[in-house]
C-alpha cells in the first residue's frame, strides 16, 4: 500500500455519480467494494475534497428530458452520496481540508441544457457553484468541443451565461467548442475553469486546451485541472504517469504553479493510466514532482491549495439578487 501524500488533496473533477450508476447501481458510497472511487482509495491518496460531476448526457438534451435527467441525478446523490457532505461555505471547505472524516464535495453540473427549464437559482441553493455549458455534443446552449464545424452560443445560451454571471457562479469550459469558449471569455465576468483537461501541444484534440485558452483561464485567476484520462494525455489513447507528469511539468514551467491543479476525471473513462490508476497512486505523482526539484510548497499548491483558494472565493461570492 502506498503511503498517503503529506498534503491534503482536492480533485477538481470526479465522475463519482456516473461511476456508481453504471458499475454499482443502488449502492451507497460507503458500501462500495474496493473500487475506483471508493472511500479507501480516496483516503489512501489523502483526498479531502472532490468536485462531484453531475453529468447530464447529450442523449437527454431537450425541453422535457433534460430537466428530468438532472432531477434523477440530484435524487441519486441524495440517496447514495449522503456520507460525503456538500461544501457550501469557505469555513466548511477549510474544515474538510483540516478534518479526518469522509471527503467533502463541491458540486458541478456538466451539460447545462437542463437549466433552460430548471432554474439555476435553485441549483445554486443546492450548493452548486460550477456549471459546464455543454458536454461533447450540441445542445440548446451551444456546441461542445466534439461538434464538427461548431458555432457560438445560442440566444438561450447567452441569456443563461448572463444569469450565471449574476449568480456569482463559475463556468467550466472543459467541453466547450472554441467559438463558445471565445464568446464566454468575452461576455462572462466571473472566473473560468477547465476542471478536467489536457494540453493540445501534447495531444492535439479539440478536447484539450490550446495555449491561448490556457492563458485566458489563468489570466482570469481561474483553474486548470489536469485530467488522468489517457485520451487527453497521449494521441494513442494509452498513457502512463510520465505522460501525465510531462503535461503537468509543461504547465508549471510555462505559467508557474498558481491556477494549476488535479482534475482526474476518475470514474468517467475506462482505460486506466498506468501507475496513476486511481487516487491511491497520487503519492507516486508527488514523488515525481519532488524528484524533479519542485518544492513542498509547489506540490501542496497543485495537490490542493490552489483549488482551496479558488473555491474559497467562489463560495464567498454573493449573487446580485441577494
Amino acid at each position: 500500500m502506498i503511503k498517503p501524500t503529506l498534503f491534503p488533496v482536492a480533485d477538481g473533477h470526479v465522475d463519482l455519480i456516473y461511476d456508481l450508476m453504471r458499475r454499482y447501481p443502488g449502492t451507497a458510497v460507503e458500501d462500495l467494494p474496493d473500487s475506483w472511487c471508493s472511500l479507501p482509495r480516496l483516503a489512501a491518496g489523502n483526498v479531502r475534497v472532490i468536485v462531484a460531476a453531475f453529468y447530464c448526457q447529450d442523449a437527454c438534451n431537450g425541453p422535457l428530458t433534460a430537466s428530468e435527467n438532472l432531477r434523477s441525478l440530484l435524487q441519486y446523490a441524495e440517496d447514495y452520496l449522503q456520507v460525503l457532505p456538500v461544501i457550501r461555505t469557505p469555513r466548511e471547505l477549510a474544515g474538510c481540508f483540516e478534518g479526518a472524516g469522509a471527503p467533502g464535495t463541491l458540486l458541478l453540473l456538466e451539460n447545462a441544457d437542463p437549466l433552460l427549464e430548471y432554474a439555476p437559482e435553485n441549483l445554486r441553493r443546492r450548493g452548486f457553484r460550477l456549471v459546464g455549458l455543454t458536454h461533447a455534443g450540441r445542445n440548446r446552449i451551444g456546441c461542445g468541443n466534439m461538434v464538427e464545424s461548431p458555432t457560438g452560443l445560442t440566444d438561450a445560451g447567452r441569456s443563461l451565461v448572463a444569469r450565471l454571471d449574476r449568480l456569482g457562479m463559475s463556468i467550466d469550459t472543459a467541453h466547450l467548442s472554441e467559438p463558445c469558449f471565445r464568446e464566454v471569455a468575452d461576455t462572462f465576468s466571473g472566473p473560468l475553469v477547465s476542471t478536467h483537461t489536457g494540453i493540445r501541444a501534447f495531444c492535439d484534440t479539440p478536447r484539450n486546451l490550446s495555449d491561448q485558452q490556457a492563458k485566458t483561464i489563468l489570466s482570469r485567476d481561474g483553474m486548470i485541472g489536469l485530467a488522468v484520462y489517457p485520451g487527453t494525455l497521449a494521441p494513442t489513447g494509452e498513457a502512463d504517469i510520465h505522460d501525465y507528469f510531462r503535461q503537468l511539468d509543461w504547465l508549471l514551467q510555462r505559467y508557474g504553479p498558481r491556477g494549476i491543479g488535479i482534475g482526474s476525471d476518475f470514474g468517467g473513462f475506462d482505460t486506466p493510466c498506468r501507475d496513476l490508476e486511481d487516487h491511491a497512486a497520487l503519492p507516486r505523482l508527488a514523488g515525481l514532482l519532488s524528484d524533479a526539484g519542485y518544492s513542498d510548497q509547489v506540490i501542496q499548491a497543485i495537490f490542493g491549495e490552489n483549488w482551496r483558494r479558488f473555491f474559497s472565493g467562489l463560495l464567498g461570492a454573493v449573487p446580485e439578487e441577494a
